[in-house]
């Protein structure tokens, strides 16, 4: 239990935050050994761009620790990927998804009354960060990635889903804490990166809701020799990989450059064809 006095309103959500801000205690050790296995398991729909268990948790540990960094000089910072926040209600929210989440493994199901703990806002932003990351970090350590742990995806009800998704939500806002600070940002993983494009898509994009005015058109995303094909059916987005080019309009970039955009925090890449704008405004509303 965390200590009682000053009580501060943390923003919470059973899902990851709706990103229009997608928008740790010291790191945990690695899953390792015969526990490593691929994010894959168990989806009846494979990414193949999924990383090994222990490259998530090595990256999850090295991106928590850039954040962890940032907290301090950010804290009335406003950060730019979420209008009307400051750096301190982004640290809060991050710690309190990860609570939440720590939560969902260690009782098998999703909180729901009395939360979040009103002790919470009693901590520091700092501390409760750390605090909440080490919570987190010891269920992932503790179970199997494939052990069961409910998420949104009915295919993966997954601790590895998880795993997967907090760290590439941890990387984001790392970054945008970088950009509250007004500094340089660090490169992206590009492997991460890369997933983190088709996670955008397979996990989010394509459970989005109708959109009457879509025009139906396709759009083609290409980083390096990979490949999304778009097309923006008014009932349902449908998302195809690696398919064969046949003259669709295509918008091409880095993994890094890709991904941002795609969550909003970059701008539009050179060259991107007019179904791009469309592509961009429908995945804010999935987001």
């Amino acid at each position: 239990m965390l200590s009682g006095g000053r009580r501060r309103d943390v923003r919470s959500s059973s899902r990851v935050r709706k990103i229009r801000c997608m928008p740790v205690t010291l790191p945990g050790s690695n899953i390792a050994g015969s526990r490593v296995r691929a994010y894959t398991q168990g989806m009846s729909r494979p990414s193949p761009y999924a990383l090994p268990f222990d490259r998530y948790r090595e990256l999850l540990d090295r991106e928590y620790s850039a954040l962890s960094d940032l907290v301090q000089p950010t804290l009335d910072r406003s950060v730019p990927a979420c209008p009307g926040w400051n750096g301190e209600d982004l640290v809060r929210h991050t710690a309190i998804v990860f609570l939440h989440k720590a939560e969902t493994i260690r009782t098998g199901e999703k909180p729901s009354h009395g939360w979040p703990p009103l002790s919470v806002g009693s901590l520091p932003p700092q501390a409760l960060l750390a605090h909440c990351y080490t919570r987190l970090t010891e269920q992932f350590d503790s179970h199997e990635p494939a052990d069961r742990a409910e998420s949104w995806v009915p295919e993966d009800q997954t601790v590895g889903f998880w795993i997967r998704r907090l760290t590439l939500e941890t990387m984001i806002h790392r970054f945008d804490l970088e950009e509250a600070a007004a500094g340089p940002t660090t490169p992206l993983d590009p492997d991460l990166a890369l997933d983190g494009i088709d996670e955008v898509f397979f996990v989010m994009f394509v459970r989005g809701k109708p959109d009457p005015d879509a025009s139906g058109g396709t759009i083609r995303l290409e980083v390096g020799a990979h490949s999304w094909d778009v097309r923006l059916d008014p009932q349902r987005a449908v998302v195809e990989r690696d398919v064969p080019a046949e003259g669709q309009a295509t918008l091409r970039a880095e993994a890094q450059e890709m991904l941002l955009w795609l969550w909003g925090r970059g701008p539009q890449p050179e060259g991107a064809p007019d179904t791009a704008v469309e592509l961009r405004k429908r995945l804010a509303r999935a987001l």
